[in-house]
């Protein structure tokens, strides 16, 4: 990922966050732009990703604090605007992976509301946007082009992941 490109999902998630506001407002054309470079949400045209986008709260949490809890109910998607977290697997405190700005995670929780299959916590203070999994539903009713979108884009994925012996 790099960091100095302005339309690089950190550059974007960076311009994001200099913006100031209340915590539930529509993203402008840099939070599109952001939602964008998200791999489910890529190959949705303009509008739906503005339809998306009014859909997202910003959420900030303090250092330490669990975003999302694994073994928990998903119940949200969320994109890193500013800040750290890590990531932990199991009971363990021990970082499997490291978040920042323009990183994302819980995609699957819009998909099923399953099962997290691991723990957020804050490093740094954070702030995210933040979709929730009952809106994002609710628009799916209202758009079923947007599934449609989204199943195509998860089955290129399974394609490429499928072993070359099936």
């Amino acid at each position: 990922m790099s960091t100095g490109d302005p339309l690089s999902s950190a550059g974007l998630a960076r311009g994001l966050a200099l913006q100031t506001g209340t915590s539930r407002r529509a993203l402008d054309r840099q939070g599109v732009a952001l939602l964008k470079t998200v791999p489910l949400f890529a190959e949705l045209p303009r509008r739906h990703l503005r339809r998306l986008a009014g859909l997202a709260e910003q959420v900030r949490y303090g250092a330490g604090r669990t975003v999302v809890q694994n073994g928990s109910r998903g119940t949200g998607f969320y994109v890193i605007v500013e800040g750290t977290a890590k990531v932990t697997v199991g009971y363990s405190n021990r970082a499997f992976a490291r978040l920042g700005p323009g990183d994302f995670f819980g995609e699957l929780a819009l998909l099923d509301g399953g099962p997290r299959t691991a723990s957020v916590v804050a490093e740094t203070p954070l702030v995210t946007i933040r979709i929730s999994r009952a809106k994002f539903r609710t628009m799916l009713k209202s758009e079923p082009d947007v599934a449609i979108k989204i199943l195509e884009e998860l089955s290129r994925r399974l394609r490429q992941v499928r072993s070359p012996s099936e």
